[in-house]
This record gives structure tokens, sequence and C-alpha cells, in this order.
């Protein structure tokens, strides 16, 4: 079924942790629980993170290894329908002030923008509106 399967499992209540076969690890709870994320967090973190790891080849081979480069998504909430994000707005904290030609930073923008677009495996499905069945045993 899946390439990369995630497992979550119940550890308490209202927590739980997802993990996958290579020994990854994080922890889900509800709202205000400590040290853990929400879903809705998670999806905030795996769009943002796609996109780093979409357009982090670019900016890095322009500015270098060292540059910090961070990624924060942020949703706003549809307010017919509070359990549903109406839009996640992705931006990038980054100094591109190494680049000096204001063509050239446009187009190593535009470069990232195209590269997260086509290859980000997150942003688009959550874009296309990919189905999702659910099973329990009968």
């Amino acid at each position: 079924m899946s390439s990369s399967p995630v497992e979550v499992t119940r550890t308490g209540a209202s927590t739980f942790t997802a993990s996958n076969d290579r020994g990854g690890s994080v922890e889900i709870a509800a709202a205000g629980m400590p040290d853990a994320f929400t879903p809705g967090e998670l999806l905030l973190a795996a769009i943002a993170g796609c996109a780093q790891l979409t357009g982090q080849n670019l900016l890095v081979r322009r500015l270098g290894e060292e540059e910090p480069i961070t990624a924060r998504a942020e949703r706003t909430v549809n307010e017919q329908d509070p359990e549903t994000f109406e839009s996640v707005r992705v931006s990038f904290d980054v100094d591109l002030s190494a680049i000096s030609d204001e063509t050239e930073r446009t187009k190593l923008v535009e470069a990232v923008r195209r590269a997260i677009g086509r290859h980000c495996t997150v942003s688009r499905s959550v874009e296309r509106g990919t189905p999702i069945t659910f099973s329990l045993p009968s």
C-alpha cells in the first residue's frame, strides 16, 4: 500500500506516538498537552518540512551550506467549519542579501517556488485533496 507507512499507537489519554520503520518517532496529543504536536501542527510541519527539503538545494547552492534557513507554516481556520484549514501559508526566513543583483534574487525565489510546486509531495497532495479511506475490523 504505502512505500513508507507510519504507525500511530495510543500511549495514554489523548496521547499517541507516531513511528516509522526507520526508527523515527514523534509525540502526538490533544491541544495543550506538553511535549507533543497536535495532528494539525504535524500537517503544518509536514508542509513546511517538505518545502524545506524541496527548496534547500537551490538555496544552499547559492547561499552556502552554513546559511540558516527556516520555513514557518501558519494556517487560517475556516470560520464556518473550524475543524478545517481555510488556507496554509509557508514563509521562508532566509537572508538573500548575499545575492546583490535583484534579478538574480527574483530568479532564485521563483526557482524555489517552482521546485516546491512540482516536487513537494505533501503540499501537492493537500492542494489536490488526496482521497483518504479508513478501515476498522468488522
